[in-house]
């Protein structure tokens, strides 16, 4: 057997061994992964920060499964929004009003769906995922010491978002921008996230200051 011959034979026989060794996850499968995760969490807080355009928004946000919310801002102070899995209730301090809105149908908002597992199932459905640069973990934005894997979700059809640049870093959300079709840039950003915390219902109990003028079925009829 001649030296080429053998040299062929070992490559064929340590090629598979080396693709097995360092096979690429590609976008689809690390995507399917995130939302497993997603599948395993009961609830969570997280401090979060809300850029759209020049306006920042800042609070604590908490989330139970299976659609729970709240976030109690800092900026701009006293500012409420909630879910408690019927109404979503909206304080706005700077105006003493109160929002209000019941659901029987729909859930409130495309936000709200992302922040658990079935709005990743839901988004794998109607965008197309890949990798933003690659598999592997790059900073957050030039400077920044968090390392991240940035996902590029392209909307498939016509949806509230056309692009969205998922940034993703222990298994958790770091940051999401989502280009709306119309309008600024969304971008929300997740820190000091805390998983499985036994959050109770009560957390999601909220009364309005009972000065506050009401304004109820905001978004559309109750029935709906």
């Amino acid at each position: 057997m001649s030296r080429k011959t053998t040299l062929a034979i070992l490559l064929l026989l340590a090629v598979p061994q080396i693709l097995a060794a360092q096979r690429i996850v590609s976008a689809e499968e690390f995507f399917s992964d995130l939302s497993t995760t997603f599948g395993t969490i009961k609830d969570y807080m997280a401090s979060v920060t809300f850029t759209q355009g020049k306006s920042v928004s800042r609070g604590r946000l908490y989330y139970k499964s299976p659609l729970f919310l709240r976030i109690d801002f800092d900026a701009p102070p006293r500012q409420v929004i909630n879910f408690d899995g019927e109404k979503l209730t909206v304080y706005d301090p700077s105006n003493n009003v109160t929002l209000e809105q019941a659901y029987k149908k729909k859930t409130p908002s495309q936000l709200d769906q992302l922040l658990g597992a079935r709005g990743l199932s839901i988004l794998q459905r109607n965008y197309s995922v890949a990798y933003l640069v690659g598999p592997d973990p790059v900073p957050l934005e030039e400077g920044s010491k968090d390392m991240v894997v940035k996902l590029r979700l392209t909307s498939r059809g016509t949806t509230g978002y056309s692009e969205m640049i998922i940034s993703v870093k222990d298994g958790f959300y770091r940051r999401i921008e989502a280009t709306p079709i119309n309008g600024d840039k969304w971008v929300w950003d997740f820190t000091n996230v805390k998983m499985n915390q036994g959050i109770p219902d009560s957390r999601f109990n909220y009364d309005s200051p009972p000065d506050a003028n009401v304004i109820s079925d905001w978004l559309f009829d109750s029935e709906q």
